[in-house]
């Protein structure tokens, strides 16, 4: 019986050295990387998306087409159209601001942008984008003053230039290179008028803004703050996107905002006045398929 205790108790011993000698293995190794937590765990702020997905290019499949719209007011109807082609991948985004009274055909209805807006809203005028430029928008974004107003001043003042003096609802814009707010550039875009610039000037004052805002405003953003302007449109903004959308590109735009040096451009489409509906050429149709590359 003695012989049989004295083997039982020396098992008991072994177990509880293996024990210690797990539990000091434990507390070293909790140890060791706690000294070297730093690196091998980077606080979330030193985390690059390039660290976070490693090496990213975009693909085709990313290419999309959007039409952005602007209304003075909520219900109102927009009077600033444009198009816009975001191409990753190959680091381009054109934009093609539209006249309002550009004339298009969806179905039975033919008429100004404007009158087409009327009829149906945003998904008619998709639909007559569609059938007259041969340019298939995958979705549209409706700005008001305060939506727009909104996004804007989350990405801070814009660059603009002014080529003459510029005065309305009580700010003043005097000529040359300005950064001013997005409260400005709203009055500034609907209310310039500037007949010695040439026709269709507010045009170009939509597309050299808009071109400013993505190539200065957004360059080298954090991905929460692509993040919260993609929230801010979703939430102010009248919009077919939704998160899902979001979810599926965030890592093309923060590639585009991290990677692409001035990817923005605009083209004006040229065309003729007939009975007061401004007709795009064929020629600058066939232009506007090409910049997309949708052959």
């Amino acid at each position: 019986m003695a012989i049989k205790e004295k083997k039982h108790l020396r098992r008991r011993s072994n177990w509880y050295i293996y024990l210690i000698s797990f539990a000091t293995t434990t507390v070293l190794l909790g140890l060791t990387i706690l000294a070297f937590s730093d690196v091998l765990f980077p606080p979330k702020s030193t985390l690059t998306q390039k660290d976070a997905w490693g090496e990213y290019k975009p693909d085709s499949e990313t290419n999309v087409t959007v039409l952005f719209m602007l209304c003075d007011e909520q219900g109102s109807v927009p009077n600033n159209y444009m198009l816009m082609r975001y191409r990753p991948g190959d680091e381009i985004i054109t934009l093609v601001p539209l006249n309002a009274s550009t004339r298009v055909t969806a179905g039975k209805k033919t008429g100004k942008l404007t009158d087409l807006y009327k009829q149906g809203g945003a998904n008619t005028v998709t639909e007559g984008i569609k059938e007259t430029l041969s340019v298939e928008c995958d979705f549209y974004v409706l700005f008001d003053r305060s939506s727009f107003i909104s996004l804007t001043s989350l990405l801070g003042d814009v660059q603009v230039n002014i080529p003459y003096f510029f005065e309305d609802g009580g700010i003043e814009l005097d000529t040359g290179e300005q950064y001013i707010s997005g409260s400005e550039l709203f009055l500034y875009m609907n209310n310039a008028d500037f007949p010695e610039a040439g026709e269709d000037y507010n045009l170009i004052i939509m597309g050299s803004a808009v071109s400013s805002i993505i190539n200065t405003n957004a360059r080298h953003l954090e991905n929460e703050a692509i993040q919260d302007a993609f929230n801010k449109v979703l939430n102010t903004a009248s919009t077919n996107l939704t998160f899902r959308h979001f979810a599926f590109y965030q890592r093309a735009l923060t590639y585009t905002s991290e990677n692409s040096a001035n990817p923005a451009y605009y083209y004006i489409p040229t065309g003729s006045y007939e009975a007061g509906e401004f007709v795009i050429s064929a020629e600058s149709i066939g232009l506007i398929y090409n910049r997309f590359d949708l052959a």
